[in-house]
């Protein structure tokens, strides 16, 4: 994470100023989890909204952030894991880990140990919602897999579960398989 902020900093891709901090060229706000709390807590209180949310980030992050890292790095797959995992770290998102990974069929399993809303909301959820997280990760992935991949939490520290479980795939996939949990969390 360390390595990764020094690299931003001497490229110039880390900057301050104006008000502004960019990073990659892109604006990016810091701050307490506190202010992109209300936005799971309606997903909470509101499940039919967890989906809406989750693919209004996957939207605007693959057209916006994962955009420019793709234009900048060009990135497989493979490579952008490695960046969105040390990029969640950096950001506060969790500490992450690609536990399988199929190039073939872009599917896989991810972990994500000490998840920053699964521990805000840690025993007051039944359901998962790390889901402006999963819109990030799948947002970025679409843009480097060049198709549409969703995620879909499978365990959540929310719910008592000792970490948050993932498994990704293309979209097409999940429609197939379209259960009451997957449509909770994915809009198919």
């Amino acid at each position: 994470m360390i390595q990764l902020l020094q690299k931003l900093l001497m490229m110039r891709q880390f900057t301050f100023g104006q008000g502004m901090t960019k990073i990659l060229g892109e604006r990016v706000v810091l701050g307490p989890v506190e202010i992109i709390a209300p936005c799971t807590s309606l997903a909470i209180e509101k499940p039919e909204y967890a989906a809406k949310l989750y693919e209004g980030v996957r939207t605007s992050f693959n057209d916006g952030w994962a955009d420019a890292v793709g234009k900048m790095y060009g990135f497989k797959p493979q490579d952008y894991f490695k960046f969105l995992i040390d990029m969640s770290k950096l950001g506060g998102w969790g500490e992450g880990t690609l536990v399988e990974f199929n190039s073939e069929t872009s599917e896989g399993k991810f972990i994500n140990n000490n998840s920053a809303m699964g521990s805000y909301f840690k025993g007051k959820s039944t359901r998962p919602v790390d889901h402006i997280w999963r819109g990030l990760a799948a947002g970025g992935l679409s843009k480097a897999f060049k198709k549409d991949i969703d995620w879909f939490e499978t365990k959540c520290i929310a719910t008592g579960a000792e970490r948050c479980e993932f498994v990704f795939k293309p979209r097409e996939k999940f429609i197939q398989e379209k259960s009451e949990e997957i449509i909770s969390q994915i809009p198919i």
